[in-house]
């Protein structure tokens, strides 16, 4: 999501959920507003392809609804293009019984879950739940990346000295998923801690939220702090 895209949006407005429904049945449209608003959401809804794109491209969303059969733009290519200005969408496709393979076709291509018409509006609302589940684990992680990242780069800057008081409090940015930096110099039994911590990162990695490289520089970095507080 490109920074450009979250200029004069409010604090509020970024932390919310933002959902886009796009179906051209503006009845049903509202209908699904209603059902999936919450006060963590920010539901808004289109009637045509164009407007959706329009939409697209003035503000970041974080889930797009979208029935793939849609007048002035079709549903697939309104598809391509969120995806194109923000990866991290999520899609579910809303299809008929005639557009099924292209909905599992999109599927396959970076959609998130596609929903048969005629459905249960039940079912549409567990769906929709899931996904939003799903858009704040991945926010989290993104944000505990970039705080994964900064440490990083901090642990490096400190190779050749210990820092200081200020700067361990500094660093020690989230005492309940990663070790307090006072345990990395004394040695006060704080390295099974350390050790608990990298199972963390270890998942991570598996999520493919960490590369490779930057597992093996902040697994180095961890243990050979500790070696060098022996």
């Amino acid at each position: 999501m490109s920074s450009s895209m979250l200029n004069g949006m409010s604090k509020q407005e970024i932390e919310r959920v933002r959902i886009l429904i796009v179906d051209d049945d503006a009845g049903i449209a509202d209908i699904l507003k209603d059902l999936v608003s919450r006060e963590d959401r920010l539901v808004h809804v289109c009637y045509d392809g164009l407007k959706a794109v329009r939409s697209l491209e003035e503000k970041p969303y974080d889930l797009l609804i979208l029935d793939l059969v849609i007048p002035g733009v079709e549903g697939l290519e309104v598809f391509n293009f969120a995806k194109k200005v923000n990866p991290e969408v999520l899609v579910i496709i809303i299809t008929g019984y005639a557009t099924v393979e292209t909905a599992v076709a999109a599927v396959k291509a970076g959609a998130y879950d596609y929903i048969q018409k005629p459905f249960k509006l039940g079912g549409f609302k567990i769906a929709v739940d899931n996904a939003v589940e799903k858009v704040k684990l991945n926010k989290e992680n993104r944000e505990l990346l970039r705080k994964l990242q900064a440490v990083c780069s901090e642990l490096a800057s400190l190779k050749d000295q210990k820092p200081t008081a200020g700067k361990i409090a500094a660093i020690n940015f989230l005492s309940s998923s990663m070790p307090s930096l006072h345990y990395l110099y004394h040695e006060d039994g704080g390295r099974k801690a350390i050790l608990d911590k990298l199972d963390a990162l270890v998942s991570l990695r598996e999520k493919g939220l960490l590369s490779d490289s930057e597992f093996r520089i902040i697994k180095g970095q961890l243990f050979k702090t500790i070696d060098e507080g022996r």
